[in-house]
């Protein structure tokens, strides 16, 4: 629906107001607040119009606005259009931040930089490489001990699975699944690897050996370890319900419920925006009305190999945690790159 230019910036000044308060905004204290030119009068006509459009509502009859999601996303699509201007202090803070604690296995990476993120904004962090795109380089199996076997799967650009896993087999039968493994899987995405694992595990039993289809499961097994989701922060959860029973245990059965959280980043990576909102009554099958999710994606030498954010409350400073969430993502990305 369209808005005229006044009507636009008072729902975006009643929003900032909204946010920052936590309380129904009225026409005289965002007149005197924002010095409008506007009599109190005209601004109630204003918010009366915005409110049949769908952006405001009254709790109470004597009581001021606040913003419906629809109103909420209209502010949140205005800052969408001021970023991509670097904030280099952030960047370089965090990469210093980095280099501090020297680290370099990119999960420890990811670690560290929700740490970071959860410090800042005083919500939840969370992150996740999403790397169903990277290419199978090569399987290696090595033997460890007697019944020890480490499997090694190499991938392109620069990323190394490897588990131990518990099989008694001989370095020459090792020798002979690696080749084979190597060929069927070389240049295949994880994606495609794991889907073909699951169709033809069954036929590589009777086609080969007990043994290689043993192996091959652990392989599936690892593989479907790999989209990690790390959560930083979740003792911050408590300060964004409210003291809400209810909404607290919902919070914290989604975090729970990582087979979800990973739909909803996969979604959202799926998307063409490299920056954006969630609000949490856009979730399905149920909506948690009192948060929301600010995501960002980051690469690794392809396209949009991760997902970080913030988890919030739906009255957050959006002005400070999407910029925030855009550098950290370009700072990730310089990061990994390395």
């Amino acid at each position: 629906m369209n808005l005229t230019e006044r009507e636009r910036d008072i729902l975006l000044k009643i929003i900032e107001l909204y946010l920052k308060e936590g309380i129904p905004v009225g026409s005289r204290t965002l007149q005197k607040t924002y010095s409008l030119p506007f009599s109190p009068a005209t601004i109630r006509n204003v918010m009366a119009d915005l409110e049949d459009k769908g952006y405001l509502y009254q709790p109470h009859i004597s009581a001021g606005r606040v913003p419906t999601d629809e109103g909420l996303k209209v502010y949140i699509n205005s800052l969408f259009l001021a970023l991509g201007e670097e904030d280099e202090t952030l960047v370089n803070r965090l990469i210093d931040y980095l280099k501090v604690e020297k680290v370099n296995d990119r999960d420890e990476i990811l670690a560290k930089v929700l740490d970071f993120i959860q410090s800042r904004t005083g919500y939840i962090g969370f992150g996740v490489n999403l790397t169903e795109e990277l290419t199978v380089e090569s399987i290696s199996l090595l033997k460890v001990s007697s019944e020890k076997v480490l499997i090694v799967v190499n991938f392109k650009p620069d990323y190394v699975l490897h588990k131990v896993v518990t099989v008694s087999v001989s370095k020459n039968e090792l020798s002979k699944i690696s080749k084979l493994l190597t060929q069927k899987f070389r240049g295949k995405t994880l994606k495609q690897v794991k889907k073909e694992l699951v169709e033809e595990i069954e036929s590589l039993r009777r086609e080969i050996s007990d043994l290689t289809f043993r192996i091959s499961s652990y392989i599936l097994k690892s593989l479907n370890e790999v989209d990690h989701l790390e959560i930083h922060g979740t003792s911050n959860v408590v300060n964004m319900v409210s003291g809400d029973v209810g909404r607290l245990k919902q919070v914290l059965e989604l975090l729970e419920e990582k087979t979800l959280f990973l739909e909803i980043l996969k979604g959202f990576l799926s998307e063409k925006k490299r920056i954006g909102v969630i609000l949490g009554s856009e979730l399905e099958p149920e909506p948690l009305p009192s948060i929301s999710f600010v995501l960002g994606k980051f690469s690794v030498g392809f396209k949009n190999s991760g997902v970080i954010g913030v988890i919030g409350p739906k009255r957050m400073n959006y002005s400070e945690v999407i910029p925030l969430v855009e550098n950290v993502t370009r700072a990730l990305s310089l990061i990994l790159r390395k």
